[in-house]
């Protein structure tokens, strides 16, 4: 098993190509639960959770909240383990 689980933008529909990362709920060192929300993604239309696929560690943040986001950019990661 790998190091840490990449956190990635999801696909949020066909025509969106960037949305922006509003705000995190989770810091680095937060212990996360699979279906835990991490942060809230904007577009023109609407605004969507992110949770957590895996229990873990947030191990860190890469990128803060207010920044323009593309689907499956990579902004955060987390060690798998014990939540």
């Amino acid at each position: 098993m790998s190091e840490w689980v990449e956190v990635r933008v999801p696909r949020l529909g066909d025509d969106v190509a960037t949305a922006v990362l509003v705000t995190w709920h989770v810091a680095e060192g937060d212990r996360v639960r699979d279906g835990d929300v991490l942060f809230e993604v904007e577009t023109d239309k609407a605004v969507f959770e992110v949770e957590a696929e895996v229990d873990g560690v947030v191990i860190e943040v890469l990128v803060q909240s207010g920044t323009q986001v593309s689907p499956d950019q990579v902004v955060a990661r987390i060690r798998p383990g014990a939540a």
